[in-house]
C-alpha cells in the first residue's frame, strides 16, 4: 500500500475539479514564510507525512502571520510524526469553516464501503464510540457506483441540513469516481467543510493506493527489492494478485516469532517493539484484506516457515474492517493442523467489529491467549516473547 501525502492527494482531487484550498509544499522556514504571506486570511501549516491524526501529534498549526509559519516550520522539520520524519510541510489558505463533516471510501472487503458522518473534524473512532447513530455506512455496488442522488440521501440520513445536501451529493459522486479511477484502497476526507459562503471545501484529505511490490522476471520467478522470493513469499504474492479484496505482503526474516500484524504503521511499530524487547520477528506483514481465502494463504505462509515457534496476531483498533474475518481463518488453520498450543504459543490482540465472534471461536482452542479488550500493544509483544522464551527454558530443564 502506498499512502499519499496531502499535497499529492489534493493535486489529484484538484485535477478532478474538486474544491480544495490553495496550498503548496515547502521544505524550509524561509519558503514557509513566503508562502504564508500569500494568504491574507491566514493559513494552516501541516507536517507533510502520509498519516492521519497529525493534529493530535502537534503537527498542525493555525498561522496568522508569515513569521509564525517560519517558526512552526523550523519546529516541525526533522521531527518524527507517527514513524515518519518530517522533511516538508504543507501550507494552505485557511478556510472559514461554518460546519464540518466526515466522508471516506474504503476497500477492506467486498463490497467497498462508504462512510459519512455529520460530525467531522474528530477521529471517527470517537464518533463510533460516543454517538454511533451519527455514522452512516453504506455498501457500494461497483456496477452502480455512487450517484449524486444516492449520496444526497446518505447525507440526509446523516442529519445534514437541506441547504447543503445537493452540493455534498455532487462532490461525493465525484470523489467516488476519483477513488475508483485511481484504484485506491482508501480515500478519507476529514473534514469536509462548509465555508462561510455555503460552499464545500475538502480541507483534510488522505488517500492510499495499492502499489505493485512484486515484479515478474523473464525466467518466471518473482523478485521483491531485487531479491528472489522464496516459495512461501511467492505464494502470498501470487494470491495477492489473483484473489480479490484488499492487498497483502509477506517478507521473511531470520527470527522465530511469526507476525500477522498490520494496520499501516502499526505493523512497523509492532516489529520495532519486538526488536526493542529482545524478540526476533520471523517475518514482516502488511495487509488490508479481510478476504478469508487471502488471510488463509498469508497465515499458511507464516506457519509453514520451519523457524516459527510462536505467533502474534495483532492489529490497530478496526473501524470498518471486521476482525473476525482475520482471526477465524487463523483459528481454523491451527485446528486443522492440530497445533499443540502448549508448545506453540499464540497471542491475539484484535479489537473491533466482529470481536465477539472472533473470541467465541478462540474459546474452543484452549491455549490461545486472546488479550482483554484495549490491551496495549506493548503487552501483546512482551507476552509472545515471554511465552516463546519459556519454550527454551522448558527444553533446557
Amino acid at each position: 500500500m502506498r499512502r499519499l501525502t496531502e499535497d499529492e492527494t489534493k493535486e489529484i482531487l484538484k485535477a478532478a475539479g474538486l474544491p480544495v484550498p490553495t496550498g503548496e509544499a515547502v521544505s524550509s522556514a524561509a519558503a514557509a514564510r513566503t508562502a504564508a504571506a500569500r494568504f491574507e486570511s491566514g493559513s494552516v501549516l501541516k507536517a507533510l507525512v502520509p498519516t492521519g491524526r497529525r493534529g493530535k501529534a502537534g503537527a498542525v498549526h493555525m498561522i496568522d502571520a508569515p513569521d509564525d509559519a517560519a517558526a512552526a516550520t523550523e519546529k516541525l522539520l526533522g521531527q518524527i510524526i507517527h514513524d515518519f520524519q518530517v522533511d516538508q510541510v504543507y501550507i494552505e489558505e485557511r478556510v472559514a469553516i461554518a460546519d464540518e463533516f466526515y466522508l471516506s471510501f474504503a476497500i477492506e472487503s467486498y463490497p467497498p464501503k462508504l462512510l459519512i458522518s455529520r460530525q467531522g473534524g474528530v477521529d471517527i473512532e470517537d464518533t463510533f464510540r460516543t454517538n454511533p447513530e451519527a455514522v452512516v455506512m453504506k455498501d457500494i455496488d461497483p456496477l452502480v457506483g455512487v450517484t449524486a442522488d444516492a449520496a444526497t440521501e446518505y447525507w440526509r440520513e446523516a442529519g445534514v441540513a437541506d441547504e447543503h445536501l445537493r452540493k455534498l451529493g455532487d462532490v461525493t459522486k465525484t470523489l467516488y469516481e476519483v477513488f475508483r479511477d485511481q484504484g485506491a484502497l482508501t480515500l478519507e476526507l476529514n473534514p469536509v467543510a462548509i465555508d462561510g459562503n455555503g460552499d464545500v471545501q475538502l480541507v483534510g484529505t488522505m488517500m492510499a493506493l495499492e502499489d505493485p511490490m512484486f515484479l515478474h522476471t523473464d525466467s518466471g520467478g518473482m523478485v521483491s527489492l531485487g531479491r528472489k522470493l522464496n516459495e512461501r513469499e511467492r505464494r502470498v504474492a501470487e494470491a495477492n494478485i489473483n484473489l480479490p479484496g484488499g492487498m497483502m505482503r509477506y517478507t521473511e526474516l531470520d527470527g522465530d516469532i511469526g507476525l500477522y500484524v498490520g494496520g499501516g504503521g502499526m505493523g512497523v511499530i509492532e516489529h520495532d517493539l519486538m526488536l526493542a524487547e529482545g524478540g526476533r520477528p520471523a517475518n514482516h506483514t502488511d495487509s488490508s484484506t479481510v478476504n478469508a481465502d487471502k488471510v488463509r494463504v498469508l497465515a499458511e505462509a507464516i506457519l509453514d516457515n520451519p523457524n516459527v515457534r510462536g505467533l502474534l496476531v495483532s492489529w490497530h483498533f478496526q473501524q470498518m474492517g471486521r476482525i473476525d474475518r482475520r482471526v477465524i481463518p487463523v483459528a481454523e488453520l491451527l485446528t486443522e493442523r492440530n497445533v499443540d498450543l502448549k508448545k506453540f504459543p499464540v497471542v491475539i490482540r484484535m479489537f473491533g467489529p466482529g470481536e465477539p465472534d472472533a473470541r467465541k471461536v478462540c474459546e474452543d482452542l484452549p491455549g490461545i491467549h486472546y488479550l482483554p479488550h484495549a490491551t496495549p500493544v506493548e503487552d501483546a509483544v512482551r507476552l509472545i516473547i515471554k511465552l516463546t522464551s519459556e519454550l527454551d527454558q522448558g527444553a533446557a530443564s
